[in-house]
C-alpha cells in the first residue's frame, strides 16, 4: 500500500531527511541527520561525509523504468567493538515508491550487520552479526547477487545485488551499494544495475572493474590470445549472423568466501567465470538487441556463477546448446533455464583451450537469432573458429571439426543427458581429403644458371629470383649434380630433437589438389598429419599448426625444409612455404 512521504518518514526510528524525485522516472532519496560516521577522527569524518554526499548524488540520478518496483541502500565499513562490521546504519537510501513493502524490507535490514573481518567470519556469536551478502561482495572485490535477508513473503519475492565501491584509483573498497528488484519484473536487474554503475560514475564513484582481476601476468600468452580471440568473433559473428559472442576464463576467488549457497562444501575457494573479450553485432540483432546489449554490457560488470552456462562449461567441458532464449531473462539465475513461451534466440557454449597458453581454458559462448537448420548452423561456426584459431582445440583434446557430442539444455533433465552429435563420423581429420597439388614450374634454362656459377647457391637464387629448392629441382633437371660454388658448411645430423615434416606421402611427389595440403610430420618416436586448404597453407598458419601438434613454445624452435638434393634450408616466409618439399622443426 503506498503511502504519504510523512507517513513513509515516520515509520522509522530515526528522523530522516528525504529529495522528492527529480521527475517520474527518479528515487526518493533519504538519509538521516546523523551522516553514518561512526569514527572520531576529523580526517576520516571528512572523507566518510564525502562518500556519503556520492552516494546520495548517485542515488537521486538513478533512473529506472516506468512502474520498476526499486530499491538501492549503502552498506558502509564501520568498526565497533574491535570488530569490523558493514551496517546501513544512517546511510542513504532510496526508493521508487513509498511503500508498507520497501519499509519493512528496511526496517528489517536495519537488524543486521555483515562482519567483514576475515578472522572471525566463523565464529560470531551475535545473531544480529551475520556473513554473506554484502560481506561477499566487500571482501571478494565483485559484485554479488543474493535475496533479501528475512523470511516474509515480499522478501521472497524480490533480488539482491550487491556492487562494491571504490574511488577512482580502485585501491580500497569503501563500502557496498544494495540494488534490489522483484525478480519476475522483465529485464530482472540488467536494466537498474547498468543504470546504477552509470550514476556511481557519474558521482565520481566506480564499481570494482572486473578487468583487473584477469591474470595477464601469470599467464604467458594470454594478451596475445584474447587479441586473435577478439578477430575470431568477428569474422565468426560476421560470416554467421550470430548477434552476440563472448569468451569465459575461469577465477578462484582469493578470500575464502563463498559466492552461493547452492555451494556445499565451503572448505574450497569459489570458483567464478569473468568475461575476457566479447563481439556484439549492430548488423544482425533483430528485435531482441537491445535485451541482448544489456546482457552483454551486463557482463563486464558481473561474474558468472555455479549454475550459468559458461561456468559450468568451464568445469567439465562438455559443449552445450539451447534452441530458446528469452533474453529478458539472461543473467537471471541461469541465463539458459528459460521459459518455453520464448524462442527467438539460441545459444552455444564449448571450453577450448589454445597451444600458447597451455591448460588455460576459455568458454566461448554464441547467441543468436534462431535457425531452422541447427546442425548446419552449428558446425559452420565450429569450422569458421577452426580457420580463425588454429592453435585452438576443445579443452577436452577434441580437434575443431572431429566428431563432437553437445548436451541439448532445453531437452535435458537437470543430469543434462540429452545430446547430439556434430561432425558424426569425422574422427582425427579423416574426412578431410588428401589430395594432390602441383608445384608451378618456373622456366629455368641451363645458360642463366651457369652464368652464377663460383657463386653461393643462396646468392644465385636470389640473383636469378627463384627460392633455393626451385634453383636445386632444375640442377637436377638439367643434370647438374653438385653446385660450383663456394664449400658448403656441414650440416649437424638429425638426433631426437629433430621432427621431419613432409608435404608429401612419396619423396619427391607432392601431395596436391584443387582445395587442400596435406602435412605429414615426423618427430623422434611421432608421427602426425595435418591438412591446410591451399588459400591458408602460409606461413604463420603452418608454423602454428606445428607448434600447436608437438606442444613446441614460441621462439624455442627453428623450422627448416628440405630440397630434393638433401639440404635444410631456413623456413622464414610465405615465399619459402611455395617451393618446399619437407619440412624440418629443430629446437633452438
Amino acid at each position: 500500500m503506498s503511502k504519504t512521504i510523512s507517513e513513509f518518514v515516520e515509520s522509522f526510528r530515526i528522523p530522516l531527511h528525504h529529495w522528492d524525485p527529480r521527475d517520474d522516472r527518479k528515487l526518493w532519496v533519504f538519509w538521516s541527520q546523523d551522516d553514518g560516521s561512526q569514527n572520531n577522527s576529523p580526517s576520516a569524518d571528512r572523507s566518510t561525509r564525502m562518500i556519503y554526499e556520492k552516494i546520495k548524488s548517485a542515488f537521486s540520478s538513478m533512473l529506472v523504468t516506468d512502474d520498476m518496483q526499486f530499491k538501492c541502500q549503502f552498506w558502509a565499513p564501520v568498526t565497533i567493538s574491535g570488530r569490523k562490521l558493514l551496517t546501513i546504519s544512517g546511510q542513504p537510501f532510496a526508493v521508487s515508491e513509498l511503500s508498507d513493502h520497501f519499509t519493512d524490507d528496511r526496517l528489517n535490514s536495519e537488524k543486521y550487520q555483515y562482519i567483514i573481518d576475515g578472522n572471525h567470519i566463523d565464529i560470531e556469536r551475535d545473531p544480529m552479526i551475520i556473513n554473506g551478502g554484502p560481506a561477499i561482495a566487500y571482501l571478494n572485490r565483485m559484485p554479488y547477487m543474493d535475496a533479501l535477508v528475512g523470511n516474509s513473503v515480499e522478501a521472497s519475492k524480490r533480488v539482491s545485488i550487491m556492487l562494491p565501491i571504490c574511488s577512482r584509483s580502485q585501491i580500497s573498497c569503501i563500502g557496498v551499494v544494495e540494488c534490489c528488484v522483484r525478480e519476475y519484473e522483465p529485464y530482472a536487474f540488467c536494466v537498474p544495475l547498468l543504470a546504477m554503475n552509470r550514476a556511481l560514475k557519474e558521482a565520481g564513484l566506480d564499481v570494482f572493474d572486473l578487468q583487473s582481476y584477469i591474470p595477464y601476468k601469470a599467464i604467458d600468452g594470454l594478451k596475445p590470445a584474447r587479441d586473435e580471440i577478439a578477430k575470431a568473433l568477428a569474422i565468426v559473428c560476421g560470416s554467421h549472423n550470430i548477434t552476440l559472442a563472448q569468451v569465459w576464463i575461469p577465477y578462484e576467488a582469493k578470500n575464502n568466501v563463498r559466492f552461493s549457497s547452492s555451494l556445499v562444501d565451503t572448505r574450497k575457494k569459489p570458483m567464478l567465470a569473468l568475461k575476457l573479450t566479447g563481439y556484439l553485432s549492430t548488423v544482425n540483432s533483430g528485435s531482441s538487441s537491445g535485451d541482448l546489449g544489456h546482457y552483454y554490457s551486463l557482463c563486464d560488470i558481473v561474474p558468472q556463477e555455479t549454475e550459468e552456462l559458461a561456468l559450468r562449461t568451464l568445469q567439465n567441458y562438455e559443449s552445450r546448446y539451447i534452441s530458446k532464449i528469452h533474453p529478458h531473462r539472461l543473467m537471471y539465475d541461469s541465463p539458459w533455464i528459460l521459459g518455453s513461451d520464448y524462442s527467438v534466440n539460441s545459444g552455444l557454449a564449448i571450453c577450448l583451450r589454445c597451444i600458447d597458453t597451455g591448460d588455460f581454458d576459455y568458454a566461448f559462448e554464441f547467441i543468436w537469432r534462431k535457425h531452422s537448420n541447427t546442425t548446419i548452423v552449428l558446425e559452420a561456426l565450429i569450422l569458421t573458429l577452426k580457420r580463425c584459431l588454429p592453435s585452438f582445440k576443445f579443452a577436452s583434446g577434441v580437434e575443431l571439426g572431429d566428431e563432437l557430442y553437445v548436451i541439448d539444455v532445453e531437452g535435458s533433465t537437470i543430469n543434462e543427458t540429452s545430446n547430439f552429435k556434430l561432425f558424426q563420423g569425422v574422427e582425427n581429420g579423416k574426412k578431410h581429403s588428401e589430395v594432390k597439388c602441383k608445384i608451378s614450374s618456373i622456366p629455368l634454362p641451363r645458360n642463366l644458371i651457369e652464368i652464377q656459377f663460383g657463386r653461393t647457391i643462396k646468392e644465385a637464387a636470389r640473383n636469378l629470383n627463384v627460392c633455393e629448392s626451385t634453383l636445386k629441382r632444375k640442377l637436377k633437371d638439367h643434370r647438374i649434380l653438385e653446385w660450383p660454388g663456394p664449400k658448403l658448411v656441414n650440416r649437424k645430423p638429425n638426433d631426437s630433437s629433430i621432427i621431419q615434416i613432409d608435404t608429401n606421402e612419396k619423396y619427391n611427389e607432392p601431395i596436391q589438389g584443387p582445395s587442400t595440403v596435406t602435412i605429414k610430420a615426423h618427430g623422434a618416436d611421432d608421427i602426425i598429419k595435418f591438412c591446410l586448404p591451399i588459400s591458408h597453407a602460409t606461413f604463420e598458419n603452418v608454423d602454428r599448426e606445428i607448434r600447436m601438434k608437438f606442444k613446441l613454445t614460441i621462439k624455442t624452435y627453428k623450422i627448416k625444409y628440405r630440397d630434393e638434393i638433401g639440404d635444410w634450408i631456413l623456413l622464414t616466409s610465405d615465399e619459402d612455404i611455395n617451393c618446399l618439399s619437407s619440412l624440418k622443426v629443430t629446437e633452438a
